[in-house]
């Protein structure tokens, strides 16, 4: 495919019709809101992990490069020489985004599954043959440099969120990715606030303070990542759509980094915040764009008249997810 792939050849993807049933079984088990309590393990085989890679794992591995990016664009430091932990790493993907563009000492795969972890790590020993591996089922005793958690919440009751907060508390810095529905993006916005009294907030947020999108039932803090334009023109990206019911316009996630208080201020100070971050999707309408935003007073909205700023006005009705922040009015 022409559009970037997190899989690779340490196991063969099987054949198309194969790969389409052992994915819809794996996102009816993400989509179900029946299940109760926590998901059990699903990776049946080394092929389930694989075929996982190659579509739902690429589409959240869009999503990383978008919060990598930010944060990047944010001042989060390098990681060569670091402990990296991908906490219930799945097929790897949050791994090797991360280890790709930050660097890496050393990774520690970690997941229920022996054949889920054991695949992750093959796949970050081949896209990163210099960095030292391990797939575990455990974080281990020692704290992680680097915490990173992908998409884990929907699966976790409170006793493994705790589990994993506790976890968290004992790294130094944090990356958690997770989709952008309500229900999720809001249980890590109470996730993040919780951890503010050891943690600054690095990304996305312009403050320090209380995440404002709580204040209100109907709010959340969630953004669109941009799927490759390749996607777009790709057979067998149109297939996956239409076969599995999958907006390939659509990347909906939520993410926070965070940077131990007493670690804040190495190697390098982070960059100032912006005085505010886009949350959502632009709604472009015929006369006007809008958009809500996050800032240190709360939530409020943006508008983007169309006649006194016509060219920003067309940018975003052309990339409506394609924007952080407005400038000023």
């Amino acid at each position: 495919m022409a559009s970037r792939t997190y899989g690779t050849d340490t196991a063969a993807v099987p054949p198309s019709h194969d790969l389409l049933a052992r994915i819809a079984r794996l996102r009816e088990l993400f989509l179900a809101e029946d299940r109760g309590g926590a998901l059990a393990d699903y990776w049946r085989a080394a092929a389930d992990v694989a075929a996982y890679d190659a579509v739902l794992g690429a589409r959240i591995g869009w999503k990383w490069d978008a919060a990598l990016a930010e944060c990047q664009d944010r001042g989060w430091a390098r990681s060569d020489g670091e402990r990296i932990v991908d906490f219930g790493c799945g097929s790897g993907v949050a791994a090797r985004a991360y280890a790709q563009r930050f660097g890496a000492g050393r990774v520690r795969l970690v997941d229920r599954s022996r054949t889920a972890a054991q695949w992750a790590a093959d796949a970050l020993r081949a896209a990163c043959p210099a960095v030292p591996t391990l797939a575990a089922s455990d974080p281990g005793s020692e704290p992680p440099d680097v915490l990173l958690v992908s998409h884990v919440l929907g699966e976790l009751d409170a006793a493994g969120e705790q589990r994993l907060e506790a976890l968290a508390r004992r790294s130094r810095r944090v990356l958690w990715v997770e989709p952008g529905s309500k229900q999720i993006a809001r249980r890590l916005s109470a996730l993040r606030d919780r951890l503010t009294d050891a943690f600054a907030v690095q990304a996305p947020c312009p403050h320090q303070g209380p995440c404002p999108a709580l204040a209100s039932p109907g709010d959340w803090c969630h953004f669109f990542a941009p799927p490759p334009a390749a996607v777009f023109t790709d057979g067998d990206w149109a297939h996956y759509g239409r076969a599995l019911g999958i907006d390939l316009r659509a990347l909906p996630y939520a993410f926070v980094a965070l940077v131990r208080r007493d670690a804040a201020a190495a190697p390098a100070p982070p960059s100032p915040p912006p005085p505010h971050r886009l949350l959502g999707r632009v709604d472009v309408g015929k006369h006007d764009a809008s958009a809500q935003a996050c800032t240190a007073a709360g939530l409020t909205t943006l508008r983007v008249p169309k006649r006194t700023q016509p060219e920003l006005w067309r940018a975003l009705k052309k990339h409506p997810e394609g924007r952080r922040e407005l400038p000023p009015a």
